[in-house]
Order: structure tokens, then C-alpha cells, then sequence
């Protein structure tokens, strides 16, 4: 319990602070506002992402209010929709869906080992693909053990 306290906590932290440092220090540093921003206007516009490709390439997503700009509050939602990722099935399957659908096939599940051995189990309406619902259906039911060790019975 504490250690799922922790996680929310230290994920809280780092989707409100500005753009962390990358967890591998070989890779570069994901680029702070400052540097996206090259006209400093306090948005970074389309051409200002261009010259990063994750970023260019998520343009439409994170741009919410589809101005045409991304606001310091839409970079910030769209890295916490990433953090979420990491502990939910909703920003996981954003990244697998790779054709932007809304869905996962059978083929872009293979992104996720765990999700791809489990698909038929995970597709309960057999469509052949799993969407949303199904996805948290399947996680509710079937989480995933628990990393800790359950405390040993005290003995009398």
C-alpha cells in the first residue's frame, strides 16, 4: 500500500513540475518549454515542433483546443497522459495505437507482450480488436501480482 502511495505521489510530482530529466542519461533530455518556445511567446507552435519529431508527431493530440499552438498547460496534460502509461491501460494503448483508430488490433498489440498473449481473453466482444472498455475491463479483473512480498503472519 505504501509502495503504490509512493508512486502516486512521485507521478503527481513529476507531472507538475516542468519536463524531467530522461531516466536513461544516454538519451537526450526531453526539450523544457524555454527551448521549444524559439519566438517566446509562451507557446510553441507548429513550426517551433518541428524540429522535434515525438513532438511534431503528437502535435494534433496534445493541441486540445486545436488552436494551433500548444499551451504550457497542454504539454504539461499531454506528459502526464504519458506517465499515466506507465500505470494504466489508457495511455499505454494510445502509444500502440499506432493507426489512430481508437482501437488495438491483434497487430499493434504485439507492442505490449502482456496484452498480446491476453488478447483473445481481452477482445470480449471477438471483433478483433480491443478498445477502451475492454482493455479496463480485463486489467480490473485480472490485475497483476503484486511486486511486494505480502507480510509474513506474526506468530503467537
Amino acid at each position: 500500500m505504501f509502495a503504490r502511495m509512493a508512486l502516486a505521489a512521485a507521478l503527481s510530482a513529476a507531472c507538475s513540475a516542468g519536463f524531467a530529466a530522461p531516466a536513461n542519461p544516454q538519451a537526450p533530455a526531453r526539450p523544457g518549454l524555454a527551448s521549444l518556445d524559439k519566438n517566446g511567446d509562451g507557446v510553441v507552435s507548429r513550426d517551433e515542433a518541428s524540429g522535434h519529431p515525438r513532438l511534431a508527431d503528437s502535435f494534433d493530440r496534445i493541441d486540445a483546443n486545436k488552436d494551433g499552438l500548444l499551451s504550457p498547460d497542454e504539454l504539461r496534460a499531454a506528459r502526464c497522459a504519458g506517465h499515466q502509461g506507465h500505470s494504466g491501460p489508457q495511455g499505454h494503448a494510445a502509444r500502440l495505437d499506432t493507426n489512430n483508430d481508437g482501437a488495438i488490433s491483434r497487430d499493434e498489440a504485439k507492442g505490449a507482450p502482456r496484452l498480446a498473449a491476453n488478447f483473445d481473453a481481452v477482445d470480449a466482444n471477438k471483433d478483433g480488436v480491443l478498445t477502451r472498455d475492454e482493455m479496463l475491463a480485463w486489467r480490473k479483473a485480472n490485475p497483476r501480482p503484486s511486486r511486494e512480498a505480502p507480510p509474513e503472519p506474526v506468530k503467537p
